[in-house]
């Protein structure tokens, strides 16, 4: 396709202009993904809620191989394995689906993941939530569950006008993912003129991939006679494409397939503008240019408006496997199953009960409810699981795999709590793309006007949230038996000196590539992965894998480390969820700072300076790029991901788990995010 289409042909002036980006988004290959790997690991029938994704002819693709798709989670048979789509889901259908006991596999995409979190933040503070967006679109219906007694649908700039709240009642909006943006910010601007104190979120909530296609089709507009949108008529993106592209000034129509080009929509044009919805295959795209070409426009032209790196992953489990781990893979996807289920139950249990004490009782609970469910790698609980497995412990042992699963989950909870923590600690406004937890309160505070000081008040609520954490996390591990328990306390114990040690080398300044080198292995190479190995295979039984496991854990935790100071200096803030030079912003003297600092003049230079007074994180930043430490700090974690592989060469592990964990060294060395 690339060969075809970006070399131009001449054909008598006659052009197609082929827009760039288009078609799929990073939510819907994540959402096509999980439906095909559903089908690898259960075999069919896999049954989806839903469309999928809005497009018939991947549906058709997915009905080939086993995907059955129901309108409701009702249908499908008690005891199936049932995807939700794309568009989200009310907490009504998890219920009935949890009724049904169904195997729930969610295709969320993590965009609408969010504004759900929203809408249920919004609404336990109180505030009456106006979704904008399409009442009979699925990602609104899904919403608008979320919190119903306090939710009004605004559809257009007229229901907006007409809209009636009571006076003074504080109201916050969020819009559907695949609204165009021009509408979408004239009805915000109404309801802002209209409700003064109107709150929103922090970002945008129509997602990227909607308004680089539409800025492309409003760019194709410009130059074309006529713009072709392909994609099916319940896609509200490619349909908000054309509606773009028609109030830019052009003809535009949107196109199912080839086989619904009118050749009469040619007539009098040169140049046709050629776009795709985001949940549109680029195989129609293809079918549209040959068709196009035998009609005579067979000259093709790539116009690039914006480039995407988004990549949104499958959940646990999920991600794409050899035949050789398959297995591995399995049992690793049902155990970390158990682990959000229990970590899940706890919270709840615990939110419905001191909701029913006061709302504001559950305030602390919900904060580390919402973190976790916001995502994260899960690192943690993984390699737990991961020592566990291949230590030869396996799911029929259930007194074993019972074990695991509460270590894992106190795992996740122990970080929820250091994060929380951190995220005070470094003055960080986001995580996980949202606002953190101080942060957020700090603004609400702010928002009603309440007496105090909002930012202690927030780093109050977070303080308080990080220590609830660590109690959950402590109640989860009580049980585990005194190897294990030791593991454990050992791993939180080197986690709060690193993070105490961390601070302490960020206040005095002072780059020591030694020390900074200890607090990486403290709290990501013991802390995130040889400790959690650990864990596991004291689980299993195996104390015999306990040397090979800290070779391998403090290799590939610091290789991890480094990646993510590299990733904080030179990474993107919309893939890593926070804000990029973090760690330079306050003074963080990690290990990648401080082998720059000991290797070049200017970077020790404006540390130095930092140090009397005069801080400039910019002119740090830029040095760092300058000065080739990059470069340096690649090579140290190619020579860390090697180092990790070797310790595993002669260990007796179970079948698959050599490569298994091999490949797992290289993808927290290398990851984006």
């Amino acid at each position: 396709m690339a060969t075809t289409l970006d070399n131009e042909r001449q054909s008598g002036g006659k052009k197609v202009i082929l827009a760039e980006p288009r078609g799929f988004c990073a939510g819907v290959r994540r959402a096509i993904e999980i439906v095909e790997r559903a089908l690898e690991l259960h075999g069919a029938p896999v049954y989806v809620r839903k469309q999928i994704v809005h497009n018939e002819y991947v549906v058709r693709e997915l009905q080939e191989r086993g995907a059955r798709f129901v309108d409701s989670e009702t249908e499908v048979p008690d005891g199936s394995v049932c995807v939700f789509s794309a568009h989200g889901v009310s907490p009504q259908v998890r219920a009935n689906a949890a009724e049904r006991n169904l195997t729930v596999i969610d295709a969320t995409c993590p965009l609408v993941a969010k504004v759900h979190q929203e809408a249920r933040r919004y609404a336990r503070d109180g505030r009456t939530l106006i979704l904008v967006g399409h009442a009979d679109h699925e990602e609104i219906e899904g919403t608008f569950g979320e919190a119903p007694d306090r939710t009004v649908i605004v559809q257009d700039a007229d229901e907006a006008r007409r809209l009636e709240l009571p006076p003074g009642a504080p109201v916050s909006y969020l819009t559907q993912t695949t609204l165009s943006l021009d509408d979408t910010e004239e009805i915000v601007s109404i309801l802002q003129d209209r409700f003064p104190g109107l709150t929103g979120p922090g970002t945008d909530d129509v997602c990227y991939a909607s308004q680089n296609r539409q800025n492309s089709v409003k760019s194709l507009a410009g130059r074309s006679d006529l713009v072709l949108v392909v994609g099916s008529a319940n896609s509200s993106n490619s349909v908000r494409m054309v509606e773009v592209a028609q109030d830019a000034g052009a003809r535009a129509h949107l196109l199912p397939d080839a086989s619904h080009l009118d050749p009469a929509w040619l007539d009098g044009v040169t140049t046709v503008g050629l776009s795709a919805g985001a949940s549109a295959p680029e195989i129609l795209v293809e079918q549209v240019v040959a068709r196009l070409a035998e009609l005579g426009w067979a000259d093709i032209e790539t116009e690039v408006t914006a480039t995407e790196t988004v990549v949104f992953r499958p959940p646990l489990g999920l991600e794409p496997a050899s035949a050789r781990a398959a297995d591995t893979r399995d049992d690793s996807a049902e155990l970390l199953a158990r682990v959000s289920a229990r970590i899940e139950g706890l919270l709840d249990a615990e939110a419905a009960h001191w909701g029913s004490v006061d709302a504001r009782a559950a305030v602390p609970v919900e904060a580390v409810r919402e973190l976790v469910a916001a995502g994260g790698k899960r690192l943690r609980p993984t390699f737990c699981v991961s020592g566990y497995l291949a230590a030869g412990g396996t799911l029929d042992d259930t007194a074993g795999a019972d074990a695991v699963v509460a270590a894992a989950a106190a795992l996740e909870l122990l970080h929820a709590h250091a994060l929380i923590h951190d995220d005070v600690l470094d003055n960080s406004p986001t995580r996980r793309g949202v606002p953190t937890v101080h942060a957020r309160h700090a603004r609400l505070h702010a928002e009603l006007g309440w007496t105090g000081e909002a930012r202690r008040y927030g780093e109050g609520v977070a303080i308080l949230a990080g220590d609830l954490a660590f109690g959950y996390a402590h109640r989860l591990a009580g049980g585990l038996p005194a190897q294990a328990r030791d593991i454990w306390m050992r791993l939180g114990t080197e986690m709060l000196v690193g993070q105490h040690l961390d601070i302490a080398l960020a206040a005095e300044a002072a780059p020591d590539p030694d020390l900074a080198r200890w607090i990486a292995v403290c709290k990501s190479g013991r802390y995130t992965i040889h400790r959690p190995l650990s864990l596991g295979a004291s689980l299993a039984g195996r104390p015999d894998l306990q040397a090979a496991f800290e070779v391998y854990g403090l290799a590939a935790g610091e290789a991890f480390q480094l990646r993510d100071d590299l990733l904080d200096a030179f990474g993107d803030a919309a893939a890593t969820g926070k804000p990029a030079g973090l760690d330079v912003s306050e003074h963080k003297m990690n290990l990648l700072l401080a082998l720059a600092a000991t290797g070049d003049a200017e970077v020790a230079r404006l540390l130095e300076a930092g140090r009397q007074g005069d801080f400039d994180p910019a002119a740090l930043r830029a040095a760092l790029l300058d000065c080739g430490v990059r470069e340096e700090v690649e090579k140290r974690i190619d020579a860390l991901v090697t180092t990790a592989r070797t310790a595993l060469d002669t260990a007796p592990l179970a079948d698959g788990w050599r490569e298994r964990l091999g490949e797992m060294a290289t993808q927290v060395a290398y990851r984006d995010r």
